[in-house]
């Protein structure tokens, strides 16, 4: 029985994956998963980073893996055997940038891109979609959009754009499928957070100027506010929610 509406966010004996999990928002998650209970394996292909990381998150493990290039299924098999049981929670944080003008943007960029922001987490979702439904375990499964979901909010992003905007309808898809059989699918779109992938923008003083502008808030996001809002669509207080993409940023696409 729950005391309290406090104890809905708890994820005690609960194990989650979260790619990406070395730094940044990935690592935040982390962190807020670990936190509220959950046993956590955190995935990340800088094995030193990632040893490191898991220092600072409660209740995990490293489990180095380039997402890019191992099959989910290993993947899931060594996450399940460091955490000694089938997982309830995915977190897709792993990613990385390029930017080039779309003219010249590199074929071999693009590809690695919506590998990673795309491919990869639908196939580790695929993979653990299968062992869910066969176990007839509920789940959550998190991914990480973006604001390109619905707008071009900086130039010369042209493959993150477009993975971005893929993950979307890949989420919305696996709810539909899924949701009426306890495997909830949502995802979370950060507006401007300050991390290693924005600093390169952001050392432009003049650019970062007018982005803050245009923030109602006035400010960047802390990937710890991320966290929270993952801790939200795991646990069982976000019950009744599925196929959403929530917008975490600051009032960017209200102004």
């Amino acid at each position: 029985m729950t005391d309290t509406v406090l104890d809905l966010f708890k994820l005690t004996g609960r194990r989650a994956i979260v790619t990406g999990g070395s730094g940044g928002i990935g690592l935040a998650i982390a962190k807020a998963l670990g936190e509220a209970g959950a046993l956590v394996a955190l995935v990340s292909r800088t094995r030193t980073r990632l040893e490191a990381a898991a220092t600072e998150v409660p209740n995990s493990v490293a489990v180095p893996a380039d997402v890019m290039t191992i099959d989910p299924g290993q993947l899931v098999d060594e996450c399940e055997a460091a955490l000694g049981g089938p997982i309830d929670i995915v977190v897709h944080a792993a990613g990385f940038q390029h930017r080039e003008p779309s003219v010249d943007f590199p074929v071999e960029q693009w590809d690695r891109l919506i590998r990673v922001h795309l491919t990869a987490p639908f196939l580790i979702s695929q993979e653990l979609g299968r062992r869910q439904l066969a176990a007839g375990r509920p789940a959550s499964h998190i991914f990480i959009g973006s604001l390109n979901n619905w707008q071009s909010v900086v130039p010369n992003i042209p493959a993150y754009a477009a993975a971005k905007s893929g993950i979307g309808g890949a989420m919305r898809a696996l709810s539909k499928e899924w949701s009426g059989k306890g495997i909830r699918c949502n995802g979370i779109a950060p507006g401007w957070v300050h991390t290693e992938l924005t600093e390169t923008l952001f050392s432009d003083w003049s650019r970062a100027k007018s982005i803050i502008a245009r923030i109602p808030m006035g400010r960047l996001a802390e990937p710890s506010e991320l966290g929270s809002v993952a801790l939200f669509l795991a646990s069982d207080a976000s019950s009744y929610i599925t196929g959403q993409m929530l917008v975490v940023d600051g009032g960017w696409t209200t102004s």
